[in-house]
């Protein structure tokens, strides 16, 4: 898996702490629609295992759904108002 971090989202994680964790989560739509990318500055209070991979400049934990990685993990800063972190499956907020 190759990690791809934009400039502003490395240096919002840095300023929050310098960890990044990345896990998927299932929605309550249906049990059909694949998990959606979530991210979070802080070690989230679900249990999961989180494993820690190579990103320049982060901390990244990663807890890959059904043990799978994507061909590229790209993470970015989206939002002017409220800024966030969000982290794309080979360029999809949903993990296929």
């Amino acid at each position: 898996m190759r990690v791809e971090v934009s400039p502003q989202a490395a240096e919002f994680v840095t300023r929050h702490g310098g960890q990044l964790w990345v896990w998927t989560e299932r929605t309550s739509c249906c049990a059909a629609t694949p998990p959606i990318m979530r991210t979070a500055t802080r070690q989230p209070a679900r249990p999961a295992e989180f494993r820690r991979m190579p990103a320049d400049g982060l901390e990244l934990w990663f807890s890959p759904p059904f043990g799978q990685l994507p061909d590229v993990l790209e993470v970015d800063l989206r939002g002017k108002r409220r800024p966030r972190v969000e982290a794309y499956w080979d360029g999809c907020l949903l993990a296929l």
